[in-house]
């Protein structure tokens, strides 16, 4: 802890001679003193492998005096608690200045870290041409339509919504790679406009079915009267040959009885032809209800494009 301190005075020295520099205008002295200790309590809490609470110190630190090697700290503490798109996002604030403001050895880390974080984020590009769209990207906010933005994200999927007054709200999926680029457009169609009418088959097909099961009802129609006719025609033959009755064996009766059986045969063939007809008759029906025209609403285009060491605590700045 005392190497810590030593090195931390020494720090405040140093940036006191240098005020010229962009990290140090217009800072000051009582600031980079207040900085100093709240760097200091944060590398102790580091040490000790509290990084939440370390994170919590060089964030007040930070805020008092933004200084590439506090912000340095930041990205430790954050690869640390495995929040890799926010230490993405400060080292490149530890870095905005280059090596100048970063002890040789810590500016060395940033850049290994810089290599590392490459492949463990990814980025995302919104499009957006129409006007007054508010998007979300995961239920944050993004800026409003029109424009196009650039968000750094972890990889796996991510929705993007947008909305607008009178129009239907779109969501899409895309899923962004680590160390690529992906890039979305969305669109939003008026309300009653963007609809497409489908239907679960073809439209034709219910309707053969039906015009099917008519055909064939028609034919066993056709069929029943046949066989009542031949029916009829067999009875009046029976009357007709034995007024008084005919006995089993009487070869009249048995002449005419095959006449009789022709007829209750086709009758049969009528009823079973008729119960074909008739359920496809209903299937055509069903299927009729079940093809009515329904809106649907295409979903948003995606388009992937590919884009996508040795610890040292910075003491001193």
């Amino acid at each position: 802890m005392r190497r810590l301190a030593l090195i931390a005075a020494l720090a405040t020295a140093t940036a006191a001679r240098a005020d010229t520099t962009p990290w140090t205008t217009g800072v000051t002295a009582r600031q980079k003193a207040d900085a100093q200790k709240l760097l200091e309590a944060g590398n102790a809490l580091f040490l000790d492998k509290k990084y939440a609470d370390a994170l919590e110190q060089y964030r007040r630190a930070v805020a008092v005096w933004d200084h590439p090697a506090i912000r340095f700290n930041i990205v430790r503490c954050l690869i640390q608690l495995d929040r890799g798109v926010e230490a993405s996002q400060n080292l490149a604030l530890a870095l905005k200045y280059g090596a100048a403001p970063l002890e040789e050895a810590v500016y060395s880390e940033a850049l290994a870290y810089q290599k590392l974080l490459a492949n463990q984020i990814g980025e995302l590009r919104v499009r957006c041409a129409q006007a007054a769209v508010k998007l979300t990207l995961d239920g944050q906010p993004l800026a409003p339509c029109p424009g196009e933005q650039t968000r750094t994200v972890s990889p796996g999927t991510h929705q993007l919504v947008g909305t607008k007054p009178g129009f239907l709200p779109r969501t899409a999926d895309v899923v962004v790679v680590g160390g690529k680029r992906a890039d979305i457009g969305i669109a939003l169609v008026p309300l009653g406009q963007g609809g497409v009418l489908v239907h679960r088959w073809p439209t034709w097909v219910p309707w053969v079915v039906v015009g099917g099961g008519a055909v064939v009802a028609a034919l066993g129609g056709v069929l029943e009267i046949s066989a009542a006719g031949q029916l009829d025609t067999y009875n009046h033959a029976v009357a007709s040959a034995c007024p008084n009755g005919c006995a089993p064996k009487d070869t009249r009766y048995t002449a005419l009885d095959q006449q009789k059986q022709d007829a209750l045969g086709n009758g049969r063939v009528a009823v079973g032809v008729l119960a074909v007809g008739g359920a496809a008759l209903a299937s055509g029906a069903v299927m009729l209800y079940l093809n009515r025209g329904q809106l649907a609403y295409p979903d948003a285009v995606v388009t992937p494009v590919p884009g996508g060491g040795v610890l040292s605590l910075s003491g001193r700045f």
